[in-house]
């Protein structure tokens, strides 16, 4: 009898032992990371690089590029990139961009094109140009074609019946949308399921236009539940809206309690406590996030202490218990040094037009000013005119440094060769194209002022030809030579 106990024991804690050891397995199955694969062909763009750019945070939407490579000469290009769950991302060449979700382990293989005028522009998107990007198999069960397809069909929708429902308020057609969908769709709440979540979301985005002052329904009807979908688009589209600047706007919470806890004693668990009270606010996943996201939108708001602020974010960074939250803390701590003054410049390596490189750090100790043009922008040049005189003026005091974007580096060097009246530093960009999204320069003229330290001074400094020199002799104060006769200290 005892022998036959301890074979039972034995064998309950072999099988104890493999549960554990399977669980354990099929964890860590789920959160390994696969390769995803990305191939195909853009002729129009040989001997570019391309560019994958992924998006962590669904929130600040902080671009992180991933993987690059040049596209070779038969118009080839492949690159690769792990993730353990389903990610929105760009490809990117020089500005033109294309977006879609990838899947872990999957292989996509695409026929990429561009309007080639359009290819050209620093900001080819506000003119409606992106990459067009076709699967060479066209999969009608693959993701980013069902989303597609629903998007498409969704939005004839809203513009046969948005008039109706925003202007005439009839309520009523919110169903009949409904019901049309469901027909082709099946609009429903599966949190599990990434494709049926990003039809249930974008739905909702209709209801909170339709529903705006219903927020309890909203709520009960969206949000009301165990999951945050931080790596689904529509659902983070839908969240960032239904909580756009909630803690301010709310009738329900007190202004005093900001004040209190955000400027006078920035205490980070008294908010979270006091939010607590509100029912839209009950889940303490949510209520973090959109702690998180409205400090990130009264840090830009006069009325709020920036240092406590930035304070709050970083207790919240150490002590949170929700893991998805950091990346998203860390990205906005950086988004408010970002560009901001004294904030630091972005590294990047310049050349000049004979091809030796060029670095921006060789100017520490001196005043710089950046401007930034283009070959084809006119309105550079007219600058330029300008900054020539300025140059001359306050040569002792400030360094001036015109950087060119032009996407041919022999347009640049032209460029150099036909204006020898402009004899101050030039340097071409060197197909920094993330550099750009950094500094946020998407129109041209655009210039940035650069202290002795090498460090942002002010990003938006007036353009030459409206307010610079006036700005420039307020911050440097040389004198003009020639005395003005009208002055009374002037001496004949």
């Amino acid at each position: 009898m005892n022998n036959l106990c301890q074979i039972i024991a034995r064998n309950r804690f072999s099988i104890l032992t493999l549960a554990i050891l399977f669980f354990f397995l099929q964890t860590i199955t789920a959160q390994k990371s696969r390769e995803v694969v990305i191939t195909g062909e853009a002729q129009f763009a040989i001997g570019k690089e391309i560019r994958l750019i992924v998006f962590d945070d669904l929130l600040t939407y902080q671009p992180k590029t991933v993987a690059s490579t040049k596209i070779a000469k038969d118009g080839s290009f492949r690159l690769t990139y792990k993730t353990n769950q389903i990610k929105l991302v760009q490809l990117a060449i020089q500005t033109s961009k294309a977006e879609f979700l990838v899947i872990p382990g999957k292989h996509y293989n695409f026929f990429i094109d561009m309007d080639l005028e359009l290819f050209q522009l620093l900001s080819p998107l506000s003119y409606g140009g992106f990459l067009q990007i076709v699967p060479v198999e066209i999969d009608t069960t693959e993701l980013n074609y069902r989303i597609r397809k629903f998007e498409i069909f969704f939005d004839k929708l809203n513009e046969q019946f948005y008039p109706d429902i925003i202007y005439h308020k009839n309520l009523k057609l919110r169903d009949s949308i409904l019901n049309v969908l469901n027909e082709k769709f099946q609009i429903h709440y599966e949190p599990l399921d990434f494709y049926a979540s990003y039809l249930y979301y974008s739905f909702g985005i209709l209801d909170l236009i339709i529903y705006q002052k219903s927020v309890d329904t909203i709520y009960k009807n969206y949000l009301d539940n165990e999951y945050v979908l931080y790596d689904n688009p529509a659902y983070m589209t839908f969240f960032n809206s239904f909580y756009d600047n909630y803690l301010y706007n709310s009738p329900r919470i007190s202004k005093e309690v900001l004040t209190q806890f955000i400027n006078r004693t920035p205490d980070y668990l008294a908010i979270f406590n006091e939010l607590g009270k509100d029912p839209v606010l009950r889940n303490e996943r949510i209520r973090e996030l959109v702690i998180i996201k409205n400090l990130r939108e009264f840090y830009e708001d006069a009325q709020f202490n920036g240092y406590n602020i930035l304070y709050l974010l970083e207790f919240i960074l150490k002590n949170t218990h929700f893991p998805e939250h950091k990346p998203i803390i860390k990205n906005i701590i950086a988004s408010t040094q970002r560009l901001h003054s004294n904030s630091e410049f972005p590294k990047c390596s310049l050349k000049e037009a004979n091809g030796v490189d060029f670095k921006l750090e060789k100017l520490k100790g001196k005043w710089v000013y950046l401007q930034f043009f283009s070959s084809q922008c006119e309105d550079c040049i007219r600058e330029m005119l300008i900054i020539k005189e300025l140059e001359k003026k306050y040569k002792d005091s400030l360094v001036f440094v015109s950087v060119s974007l032009d996407f041919n580096f022999n347009d640049f060097v032209d460029f150099k060769q036909d204006y020898k009246l402009f004899d101050w530093k030039f340097v071409h960009f060197n197909f920094q194209f993330d550099w750009l999204d950094e500094l946020e320069i998407n129109t041209l003229p655009d210039n940035i002022l650069l202290n002795p330290k090498g460090r942002i001074a002010l990003r938006d400094v007036p353009v030459a030809d409206k307010g610079l020199a006036t700005f420039l002799s307020r911050k440097f104060a040389v004198p003009d030579k020639e005395e003005n006769p009208l002055s009374p200290h002037f001496r004949k």
